[in-house]
Order: structure tokens, then C-alpha cells, then sequence
């Protein structure tokens, strides 16, 4: 066995493996629901594929819709899908294609007992489900949608950073008490409108407007809308959605498996196809379990910008929680499980404990106020009475709405503060800019759910009980929580390729650095949405470049390999780095692209800030945003991610070293050896 092989497997496979439980966990969505509050569930679920993990396919057979949650009332299931609808639903509109609701109240559209289900999880007031809804789904209606093949259930999943989306999703729902064709009437209208509506401080009227164009009785539409009869049921939509990994707008489950995005049209074709024939989806299958990296995770990089903090600060650990003064399950661990963290690690030195914000305003539209009240306290040297309190009557004030600064200001009173001080402190709005750079900073680390916890920068979402928090902390004292996140497998794995035994890589015309007669040859795949690709980028590329690339011993070629399922913007950056490459500037738009992973990671305007860096770089603007806009490297991108797939990759970055398999974001030191041994085998 080469020295090569040997380091890799020490690195890999060496550790005595632990596998800290990381489950479904109790936490407040955007992922993070404890799946009680209903959704409907298709025939098989699906979960997400993150950086270097590993997942396996469940059988989609034998697996139904969940059970209806109307009261007193009966549905009809169908045998081919477990689609069941509410009875006297179904209707034509004015197309002739049936449309109706399930037993769940969520619409449909097509025949109910059509092979696949199709489950769209769309925000109203989201420019590429717009994109969706009047350049793709015209087709598959006319088609497959028609023609008894599919049958699409729509989700509401109104994103925190759209406003005016839920009042529009209660729109369609308000429409809908007049059939499911008004139903639908309403989805159209809105999507086709959305450049009037969207960004309005109050689109009730424009909504009203569109209830009597649909010919709806317009006070029954506006009593309902005022109403808020429907807010519950946009709210529970959200917390189903994020419990099956959904992050993004447009999502969709083609029979349980995740397509992310606005893809083209015949993205759709082919996964409808594939998965009428029994195919899997790239990036879509389901894992039996949550999965757990096959290497080490690298620990994140957590800036000191914070609402508050406990213990010492140079504790050997370090645990960072982002909360949401209005997330329940953040309450149980402020309640339940920090007094105890306090007691046994922040008081003796062992922890040092850190609170960041991270309001989810489309389910928790009082915590991003709450967060400005703490912070306002601690002005006042009163920050951790002011969380407790805010924690502990979290059902008063959450109850009173808008009027909710009177609870916090009666709260201060209890506390002793002076009122006038922190009453002008919240009227200033001086910590708005404060909470919202600690939600950036967590939306860039992947935070979706609260709370979530960074242990020595390892991630831990979910209130966990303080069992979990001893394990993972026993193992940072020691140095060794990373070793808890390498699942140990169940079964002998697949083999990967070995240095001995080196696969043959395509290169292709994939852009590259270095001199073709290179003795080694360094093929990354990569997802310019990774953050593990991006921790490679800027403390381990560097060095491969300046010590092997330009001295001539490597040659580094790069391909795409987007993880569709968590990654909605990854497709998108790797057609702007091939249009960057178009007028010679894929390194430039490589390099921009990593560096600003955080300004257009999970951004709905992705594809302007990429029109933004070509601009920058000095690129044709006009050929480069045509160029995005076609999407014309897509099949490209796509087609590189099929071919890693069918090398091994299952997680990003992967890298072959002259054929030799490398998985993960591995020390400068792994890639050194390694390329040393291979060069000095060619000698």
C-alpha cells in the first residue's frame, strides 16, 4: 500500500468512530419543525445530501399520503399514488384539467390518480417560481399534467425575506373557499401580477382587485382575507416543508425526490421520466437516516459580533447559539438545559457561551423586536434577566401583536431598569442593523432553524437535551468532536477508487492551471455553494497553486458537481463561471464566486449579483447576463455532476489525484504528501 493510501486512511478511517446523535431535531423552521403540525406527505419523503456525506435509496413502495386532518370528515385514497382527496372537490377548470383538494386542503392539479406526484413548494412573491409558473409549467400541463401522467399538489413556503408572500398564499386560499378552479384562478393572478403586488407596503387592495377580475364575491374574499383565517395553515406549510429539508423556492418532490430550482423545461422531462421508470434523481436520494460526513467536517469561523455571553472567554469550549426570542423550542433550551450548562461547564471555565439572533420572521414576525428588547437591557447591564424573562412569558407577549413593546417595557420595569432609557433605546431602532448582521452571519454558516449551536464551530441543531451537550463537549475538551460527526457504516461500504487501483478521470475541455505535462493531475469537483469547497478554496487551493501549479508539478482541473438538493443556487454559479470562461474569465469568476459565497448564498436575485462580479471583472455585461439567462451551460454543469456521480462522488469537494480518489476538505498537509508520493511514483 502506498504512503499515500496509508495517510489517507489514517485520516479518514483511524479514529475510533463515534456518531453523535444527530437526529430529526426538535427546532423552529425553516427546518427545524417537529413534524406535528400536519402537511401532507407524499408517497416517500426525501432529505438532503450535505458536503461529503454519504446516502442510500429507500424503497418508495408501500409508503402513503398521511392521514387527513379535517375533522368529521371521510376522503377517497386512490391506489396509484395514496393521493386522497376531499370529497366534492374535484372540478375542471376552465382548461378542462381537474383540479381539487386533498383530504389535507392542499390543491391539486391533475388527474388524482396520475403515477406522479409532483409537490411544489413556491413563494408567491419569488421571481423564479414566477419563472416557473409562466415558462415551464404552461408545458408540463399541456402534457404530462394533461395526459394523466402527473398530478402537482401545491405547498405554500413564503420565505423570511418576502413579506407581502404570506397574506398572498392566505390570498389563494381565501379564493379557494370558492372552489379549487378560483383556487388556481388566484395562484395565476398572483404569479402574473407579481411586479404590481410584490414590495408593497399593503397589497390587500391590489389582492381585492384581483378576487373580483377572477369574478369571486369580493366581500366574502376580503372578510376572509382580514380575517387571517388562513394563517395557520401557511405557517404549518412552512414548518412541513423545512421538516423534509426544503430551503428554497421553487422545490419540488417528484415522487419523493428533491429537485431544487426553476430548472428548465427539460430538466422536468428527464426527472419525470426517471422517475416513472424507476430511476433515482442526481442528488435526490433519500438516506435512511440522517447522514453523517465520510470525513471529518472542517469547524466554522464565527465572528465576535454577539447579543451577549457567558463565561470565560478563553474556555477551552466555546458554544455559540443562534435563538429566536419567539421559537418555543429555543424557550425549552433556555428553560430546561442552559441553567444546567451554567451550572456544570460556564461556571467552572470549561464553556464559554455565546447568543446570536436569528428571528424567522415569516413564522416569528415579534422576535426580531424581542432581540432588540434584550439588547436594549444589556445596555442596562440587564441582558440575561431580560432573555430569561422574554423566554419565560414568551406566550403573553407573542398573544399581544403589535403590542407586544408594552410587555417588553412593563418586562424592564419588573427588572428594575429605567424605563425611559430603554424605551428610547427601542425607538431608536439602534440594534436593528446589530440582529440582522447576526442572522446574515448565520444564514452564511447554513443556519435554517432554531435554535442551532456551534460547538468549537461544529455544528449541533436543535434543542438537545444536556446529555448531548456532555457528550459534545467531553469531546471538544479533548479535541476530538469532529470524530463524532464520521458515521460508522452498518455495512462493508463500496469500495473507493485506491492510488493502486486509479480510475480514469475525463478531462475534457474543463478549464485548468498549470502545465499539461504536469507528473500529477488534481481533478475538483466542487459546489460553489459549499461551504467546505470555499474553506478549501481560501486555506488550501492557495498553497497547491503557489508550491505545485506554478512550479510545473501539478496540473488542477476543475468540474462542477452542484448538490442540487440543499445548494438551490450552486447550478446557477457554475453556468456564471462557464460564462466567465466564454470571454476568458473562468479563474476571475472562480475566484469572485467563493470569496462572495455569503453575499449570494440562498439569494433569490443570485443571477443579478452574478451579472454584478462580470460587470466587475470587465466582461461583456450584456453577453454574460444573455449567456445566464439561456442557460445554455446547464446540460454541461449537469453533466459533470452525473459523471462525479458515477466516479463516487457523493459529497463535495472530491478530488482524484491522478485517478486516486480524495473526499472532502482536507489539510494542505494530506495534499502534499500526497502529491509528492505520486510525483515520485512517475519518476
Amino acid at each position: 500500500m502506498s504512503l499515500f493510501l496509508e495517510r489517507r486512511n489514517a485520516i479518514l478511517f483511524g479514529f475510533m468512530i463515534i456518531v453523535l446523535p444527530v437526529m430529526l431535531l426538535a427546532g423552529c423552521g425553516p427546518a427545524g419543525s417537529d413534524g406535528r403540525d400536519g402537511g401532507w406527505t407524499a408517497v416517500t419523503g426525501a432529505d438532503v445530501t450535505d458536503s461529503a456525506t454519504e446516502s442510500s435509496s429507500v424503497p418508495t413502495e408501500d409508503r402513503s399520503v398521511a392521514e387527513s386532518e379535517g375533522e368529521g370528515s371521510s376522503s377517497v385514497s386512490t391506489a396509484a399514488t395514496g393521493l386522497t382527496v376531499a370529497p366534492g372537490t374535484e372540478e375542471l377548470d376552465a382548461t378542462g384539467i381537474t383540479v381539487g383538494f386533498t383530504s389535507d386542503g392542499l390543491p391539486f392539479r391533475g388527474d388524482p390518480q396520475a403515477p406522479i406526484v409532483m409537490e411544489e413548494y413556491s413563494d408567491y412573491q419569488c421571481p423564479f417560481c414566477s419563472r416557473f409558473v409562466n415558462e415551464t409549467l404552461p408545458s408540463l400541463e399541456s402534457n404530462q399534467i394533461a395526459g394523466g401522467e402527473v398530478v402537482l399538489v401545491f405547498h405554500d413556503f413564503p420565505l423570511p425575506s418576502h413579506p407581502q408572500a404570506p397574506e398572498a398564499h392566505e390570498a389563494a386560499y381565501c379564493a379557494g373557499e370558492e372552489g379549487a378552479a378560483a383556487y388556481w384562478a388566484m395562484h395565476d393572478a398572483l404569479f402574473e401580477n407579481l411586479n404590481n403586488w410584490a414590495n408593497q407596503n399593503d397589497p390587500t387592495e391590489l389582492f381585492n382587485g384581483y378576487a373580483a377580475e377572477i369574478g369571486l364575491d369580493v366581500e366574502q374574499f376580503r372578510a376572509c382575507l382580514e380575517s387571517g383565517e388562513f394563517t395557520d395553515r401557511v405557517e404549518q406549510s412552512i414548518r412541513a416543508g423545512a421538516q423534509r429539508g426544503v430551503n428554497s423556492t421553487p422545490s419540488f418532490f417528484i415522487n419523493g425526490q428533491q429537485l431544487t430550482g426553476a430548472q428548465p423545461l427539460d430538466t422536468f422531462n428527464q426527472a419525470i421520466a426517471t422517475v416513472r421508470s424507476g430511476g433515482q434523481l442526481a442528488g435526490a436520494q433519500e438516506p435512511e437516516a440522517p447522514a453523517a460526513p465520510g470525513v471529518e467536517p472542517t469547524p466554522v469561523a464565527i465572528n465576535n459580533d454577539a447579543a451577549a455571553a457567558l463565561g470565560d472567554p478563553n474556555a477551552p469550549v466555546t458554544i455559540v447559539e443562534f435563538t429566536d426570542y419567539q421559537c418555543p423550542y429555543c424557550a425549552r433550551h433556555a428553560e430546561q438545559t442552559l441553567p444546567q450548562l451554567i451550572q456544570q461547564y460556564i461556571d467552572s471555565g470549561d464553556v464559554y457561551y455565546v447568543v446570536k439572533d436569528f428571528p424567522l420572521d415569516s413564522i416569528h414576525p415579534l422576535a426580531r423586536s424581542a432581540a432588540a428588547a434584550a439588547r436594549c437591557a444589556g445596555e442596562q447591564d440587564a441582558y440575561w434577566p431580560m432573555h430569561d424573562e422574554l423566554f419565560t412569558q414568551q406566550a403573553s407577549w407573542a398573544a399581544e401583536g403589535q403590542n407586544s413593546r408594552d410587555q417588553f417595557s412593563n418586562i424592564a420595569a419588573d427588572l428594575g431598569l429605567d424605563g425611559a432609557t430603554f424605551d428610547a433605546c427601542l425607538d431608536s431602532g439602534r440594534h436593528s442593523s446589530d440582529v440582522e448582521a447576526n442572522f446574515a452571519e448565520g444564514r452564511s454558516l447554513g443556519v435554517s432553524a432554531t435554535p442551532t449551536f456551534f460547538i468549537n464551530g461544529y455544528p449541533l441543531p436543535g434543542a438537545q437535551p444536556l446529555q448531548v451537550f456532555d457528550f459534545a463537549i467531553g469531546l471538544a475538551v479533548e479535541d476530538r468532536l469532529g470524530e463524532a460527526y464520521v458515521q460508522q457504516p452498518e455495512s462493508e461500504p463500496e469500495p473507493e477508487p485506491e492510488p493502486g487501483q486509479p480510475v480514469d478521470v475525463p478531462l475534457g475541455d474543463a478549464p485548468r492551471i498549470g502545465d499539461p505535462d504536469a507528473p500529477v493531475v488534481i481533478v475538483e469537483y466542487t459546489d460553489f455553494q459549499c461551504p467546505y469547497c470555499s474553506r478549501h478554496f481560501q486555506q488550501t487551493y492557495p498553497q497547491i497553486i503557489e508550491n505545485f501549479v506554478e512550479t510545473g508539478q501539478v496540473l488542477y482541473v476543475f468540474k462542477d458537481f452542484p448538490l442540487t438538493s440543499i445548494h438551490p443556487q450552486a447550478v446557477l454559479a457554475a453556468e456564471a463561471a462557464r460564462c466567465a470562461r466564454d470571454q476568458e474569465a473562468y479563474l476571475p469568476m472562480h475566484d469572485m464566486l467563493f470569496e462572495r459565497q455569503s453575499e449570494w448564498n440562498n439569494r433569490s436575485d443570485a443571477a443579478d449579483l452574478f451579472v454584478g462580479y462580470a460587470q466587475q471583472l470587465g466582461l461583456d455585461e450584456a453577453a454574460f447576463s444573455s449567456c445566464l439567462e439561456s442557460h445554455q451551460h446547464q446540460p454541461g454543469v449537469l453533466a459533470e455532476l452525473e459523471e462525479g456521480s458515477q466516479l463516487g462522488i457523493r459529497g463535495t469537494p472530491g478530488f482524484f489525484l491522478n485517478g486516486n480518489f480524495l473526499s472532502g476538505a482536507q489539510p494542505y498537509q494530506v495534499f502534499e504528501d500526497a502529491i509528492q508520493q505520486l510525483a515520485a511514483e512517475t519518476e
